[in-house]
């Protein structure tokens, strides 16, 4: 098995720590995802709910915050080798794609499909 086995595959991660990952919606040591790449400093993870809320319109001008809004978009986050403790391949788990919410409920909610 090597690591590029696992890109476009759902994978169990468990971190030394999050420390610095949470803007990018990473919360919790361990939690399900989809690995989209890897290079020299780490692996690439997808996180499609990433929520961000813009503080300045088209033209730069600042947006109110009562006028501001929650965005939701797909957000592919690297996640450095350093923080990695270990990856979680499940080789013949056909329905990982689709992981329950009580399975990630017992891995803290950390939930990034």
């Amino acid at each position: 098995m090597t690591i590029e086995e696992t890109i476009n595959k759902t994978v169990m991660f468990m971190l030394f720590n999050h420390e610095g990952l949470e803007p990018a919606g990473i919360k919790e040591r361990r939690f399900y995802a989809k690995v989209v790449g890897r290079d020299s400093i780490g692996l690439w993870i997808e996180n499609p709910k990433l929520e961000t809320t813009r503080v300045r319109d088209d033209q730069g001008f600042i947006i109110a915050p009562e006028r501001r809004q929650h965005e939701e978009h797909v957000a592919h986050v690297l996640i450095p080798w350093g923080n990695i403790r270990s990856v979680v391949h499940f080789p013949q788990r056909k329905d990982l794609e689709h992981v329950e919410d009580e399975e990630a409920k017992s891995l803290g909610r950390g939930l990034y499909l």
